[in-house]
């Protein structure tokens, strides 16, 4: 009975260790933070852009668009997965935009900077 009491208590233990972290600490720099971009409005509908940073690092990039037709969703199921690599690599928004799909490029970029600016400002991102 006395075992169980014990492991009953341990997670609570490590919640209230966890809670006590101050923001700054190194502790606190590891964790993952999502930043969500402004969304930007374009001909075909809003752009938004997610990024997740983890140890002053972007390690995942999302986007959400607003398809307007079945052609701008295949220029944007062509044209995100190249955006995405391309700010993995960088860590930045000072990316190329893809040829042909300009109008998707530009606001992907804009909203992209919108999340760095965030995590900037929060200390997550260099």
């Amino acid at each position: 009975m006395r075992k169980s009491t014990i492991r009953a208590s341990i997670p609570a233990l490590v919640l209230s260790a966890a809670a006590a972290v101050p923001a700054g600490s190194a502790l606190a720099a590891s964790a993952t933070q999502k930043y969500k971009g402004a969304a930007e409005q374009t001909q075909w509908g809003p752009v938004q852009v997610t990024i997740t940073v983890k140890n002053k690092k972007i390690i995942n990039v999302a986007a959400s668009v607003g398809s307007h037709t079945a052609r701008s969703t295949i220029i944007d199921s062509s044209a995100l997965p190249i955006l995405k690599s391309e700010v993995l690599q960088a860590q930045t928004a000072n990316i190329n935009q893809v040829s042909g799909a300009t109008t998707i490029s530009s606001a992907y970029i804009q909203s992209l900077q919108s999340a760095i600016n965030s995590a900037r400002q929060h200390r997550s991102l260099k």
